[in-house]
């Protein structure tokens, strides 16, 4: 689901503004650079702080800060955005979770100190549903992850689901999948076709977690994808979220 949100981010932090002496006295060569070594440290270090990481983690692992921030983001797209219910049981005020929200799912997030969320997808192996009598599988189902909650804002970056996505195939191989399947949008087709994503069109109903119908697979090959993606890593929440205060303290239950 591809959304260009209006909503305003509250998570936005202002990196310390750094007060260092004036060079203009300085005459010893060695002395300026080092600084000049040090103020290239300090330039990578607040680009580092500012840019979109893809977390990897699973629901029981996650943060409860990042847990609260997740629900608040998937509320503002699926839930106040596209009119998604929300199951009565599952209500957490200006928060969206589900039945799928088991503690073992692993969630992708795309996060930084500037905008906070800006995206996400939730993988999990696919369940075959009750209602798939008469239908033939493309595929074997042990081979299969399902992709749910799949967003971005595109504001923040327009090519932000094609990084998710790629982070999606890889985490699948590296687990011995063959394939994704999504929900998809007309959007997230056109986006698909223009970057030379490979994907096939699926029978209606064989995904049980979104309100969208309309189902395509995923190759976890993606030879276009690959050449633009190729070495990008994945997070922990411990390796970005620390800055934050952020404590891991929150246990599921299932």
């Amino acid at each position: 689901m591809l959304r260009r949100s209006n909503w305003t981010d509250l998570n936005e932090k202002q990196l310390p503004t750094l007060v260092v002496p004036s060079l203009r006295s300085l005459v010893y060569p060695a002395l300026v650079r080092s600084w000049a070594g040090a103020k290239k440290s300090l330039q990578t270090w607040g680009c580092q702080r500012r840019m979109m990481k893809i977390v990897q983690t699973q629901l029981k692992d996650m943060p409860s800060s990042l847990l609260a921030e997740l629900g608040s983001y998937r509320y503002s797209v699926f839930a106040r955005g596209e009119g998604w219910s929300i199951p009565p049981r599952l209500s957490t005020p200006g928060q969206e979770y589900d039945r799928f929200d088991r503690s073992d799912v692993t969630w992708l997030i795309a996060w930084s100190v500037r905008n906070g969320i800006s995206g996400c997808a939730r993988l999990m192996p696919w369940t075959e549903p009750e209602q798939t009598e008469g239908i033939v599988l493309p595929f074997n189902h042990e081979k299969v992850w399902e992709m749910s909650r799949f967003s971005a804002r595109l504001e923040v970056d327009p090519e932000l689901p094609l990084t998710i996505l790629w982070h999606a195939v890889q985490l699948a191989e590296i687990n011995g999948i063959e394939f994704i399947i999504s929900s998809a949008t007309p959007m997230l087709e056109k986006m698909f076709e223009q970057h030379q994503v490979v994907y096939q069109p699926l029978t209606p109903g064989l995904i049980q977690s979104e309100d969208n119908l309309f189902a395509i697979r995923i190759p976890v090959s993606q030879p276009a994808l690959a050449e633009k993606y190729r070495g990008a890593r994945r997070f922990s929440p411990e390796e970005v979220l620390p800055s934050l205060g952020v404590s891991v303290n929150w246990h599921p239950h299932g």
